[in-house]
């Protein structure tokens, strides 16, 4: 019964931080690789790599753009309403992304 409670309570510590173990530091696109995207909190040099997508959800594989060198003032949003259907406002971030 023990070793049971122990797996499980693994697993959920595992998939909680599934999330950490993916997410890649970056400076720059460059650092994210096609299909990727350098998302940095406003006033920040540094960010995590995050995956690209069109309005409707579908992986879109873009080259790495020189804008994203530096740090940036602001966000693409501010509230859920200001994201596509089926996005969500990063408070963190200031960018939409996929529920």
């Amino acid at each position: 019964m023990k070793k049971i409670m122990f797996s499980l309570i693994l697993s959920v510590f595992f998939m909680s931080n599934i999330q950490t173990l993916y997410a890649k530091s970056c400076y720059s696109d460059f650092n994210c690789g096609m299909g990727g995207a350098c998302v940095k909190e406003p006033f920040k040099n540094k960010g995590v790599c995050m995956k690209t997508t069109n309005s409707y959800g579908v992986r879109t594989y873009n080259a790495p753009s020189t804008n994203s060198l530096g740090t940036k003032s602001s966000g693409s949003c501010s509230f859920n309403t200001d994201c596509p259907i089926g996005f969500k406002c990063d408070r963190r971030y200031k960018e939409c992304v996929k529920r």
